[in-house]
């Protein structure tokens, strides 16, 4: 088996988020962080032959990085798999899936009552933002038909600032809110726009190409208050 530069690709963003992570045979990767307010879900090319288990993802993906063509020859008692390239092998061993932090559920969102997308430019800036300020907050608003943006740090009063105005949103709502998102929780795959949906029960969904997201968002976050 030889996988999809997309599956690759896919691997990698998911073990950002957690180095465990079990696969199916479905053709579906999921992955939770330790925290468990972070969850994602991807669609890819490839299915694998049996459920499995990698304790250490990175691990797994370096390893496979060895070969200029890395070819998986699947053990069939479902314990380890080769890799190979014909002329060099190395066998990496499969952990057991119970012993495991992961998911294999995907969330429904409960309401949604804000919807914007954030281009890949406006992410680096944000990011950006956020370094330069050492402020890890991103704070959604909605303020006079506007839909805003702003980096700060909600626990200091005289935390510098950072905002940008969304230029495609959909306000379903007449309460004031503000959204507070942890920003070191955007491990998000390389997309060129990020679909972001918001529950007022303190859940987002993000969409990027193939991956979807589900951030839980921070308990200082406000609804109507």
């Amino acid at each position: 088996m030889v996988l999809k530069q997309e599956t690759v690709d896919v691997l990698n963003n998911l073990a950002s988020i957690n180095s465990n992570i079990v696969i199916n045979g479905d053709g579906v990767l999921r992955s939770v962080n330790a925290m468990k307010n972070l969850m994602a879900r991807a669609e890819v090319p490839d299915k694998f032959p049996y459920r499995f288990g990698i304790y250490d993802l990175g691990e797994f993906l370096s390893a496979m990085g060895m070969f200029d063509s890395p070819e998986l020859v699947f053990d069939g008692a479902s314990k380890f798999v080769r890799i190979t390239d014909g002329k060099q092998s190395l066998r990496y061993n499969f952990a057991e899936p119970g012993n495991l932090i992961t998911t294999e559920k995907d969330l429904v969102m409960p309401s949604e009552e804000v919807k914007f997308i954030m281009s890949a430019a406006q992410l680096a800036t944000i990011r950006k933002a956020s370094s330069t300020l050492k402020a890890n907050d991103l704070v959604v608003t909605g303020d006079d038909g506007q839909l805003k943006m702003t980096v700060t740090d909600t626990k200091n009063p005289s935390s510098n600032e950072f905002s940008i105005v969304s230029e495609t949103f959909d306000i379903d709502t007449d309460v004031g809110f503000k959204f507070v998102f942890d920003i070191p929780n955007f491990r998000f795959v390389q997309s060129d726009a990020y679909k972001f949906t918001i529950s007022s029960k303190l859940l987002a969904s993000i969409e990027a190409d193939t991956v979807q997201y589900w951030v839980a968002l921070k308990k200082t976050s406000t609804f109507g208050a």
